[in-house]
């Protein structure tokens, strides 16, 4: 969300853990969301970078319309198509 408040001027790390030093870690990831009826706008200096070619499911969050909920869910439709199905037939 920070990438589409920003249009792109400020963008998301890669969400992996890879530990390379032979040694036990912990990771602790830590999220911070919106309400989930929030709309999301962008900041008004934002001007939208197209950067659809480098995204995974080439989609641009700049082009996204509506709440936090309804992103989320369209993102989780598109990673987890039969949670998304199951959850839909439950609401």
């Amino acid at each position: 969300m920070l990438d589409r408040l920003t249009g792109g001027t400020y963008r998301s790390t890669p969400h992996r853990v890879r530990n390379t030093s032979g040694r036990s870690r912990l990771s602790v990831p830590l999220f911070f969301d919106p309400d989930v009826a929030a709309e999301v706008r962008p900041l008004p200096a934002s001007a939208a970078i197209d950067d659809r070619a480098q995204r995974w499911d080439g989609a641009s969050v700049h082009a996204f319309a509506g709440t936090y909920g309804d992103y989320l869910l369209g993102k989780v439709a598109r990673v987890f198509p039969e949670l998304f199905a199951a959850v839909a037939e439950t609401a």
